[in-house]
């Protein structure tokens, strides 16, 4: 019997923040742009609470329940949000954050171990559920953290490329890793709307 576990990571899909390259945190806005279904269904959908993320599971997953939840949201950039890196980019405070995410934090805004550990939360969470797989619709900097903590090679926050409408693919070969927090055996990028298989 096949005892492996299967999670899909998916930010949302673009907004027309994301094409004017503005730091869209709390922000409510909507996608501004569609898609198909997706080429596979999960057995649990989850995701952030956020309207981008709940339109996005939508189009991809039509007629299969959403779980929104808070934990999955994006980072709440304070001061800084919906502005630009043209904007901000005389702010020392800001170019200390993008040369060390965890070591600087937006004014007013979310520290990146408080962001982590609600992320976190929100995985371990899921850890419980008695399903094969389970797809996260979520956005870039939590989506960065779950591959961070999961995925089998090592890399920087902003080490992974997660751009509108990116999806990975996570397996476990075998479901006790998994909840045991283990990281994953295999990942691959697949296109959003594509086969898990291609």
């Amino acid at each position: 019997m096949d005892d492996s576990f299967v999670l899909y990571v998916i930010r949302h899909l673009e907004t027309a923040a994301n094409r004017e390259r503005r730091y869209v945190g709390w922000s409510d806005v909507p996608v501004c742009t569609e898609t198909g279904p997706a080429g596979f269904f999960p057995d649990c959908l989850t995701g952030s609470d956020l309207l981008r993320c709940r339109q996005t599971a939508g189009f991809l997953f039509p007629g299969i329940p959403y779980e929104p939840h808070p934990e999955f949201r994006e980072a709440d950039f304070g001061a800084w949000e919906m502005k630009t890196y043209d904007d901000l980019k005389a702010d020392v405070r800001y170019r200390r954050w993008i040369n060390e995410p965890t070591a600087e934090h937006p004014p007013g805004g979310e520290r990146f171990d408080v962001l982590e550990d609600r992320v976190l939360r929100g995985l371990d969470r899921l850890r419980k559920q008695k399903v094969r797989s389970v797809a996260i619709v979520t956005h870039g900097g939590p989506a960065r953290i779950l591959l961070g903590h999961l995925a089998p090679e090592r890399r920087s926050f902003f080490g992974w490329s997660v751009p509108p409408g990116g999806l990975y693919r996570l397996e476990w070969s075998h479901r006790r890793s998994w909840e045991e927090r283990n990281r994953c055996t295999f990942i691959s990028e697949v296109p959003i709307t594509g086969s898990e298989n291609t």
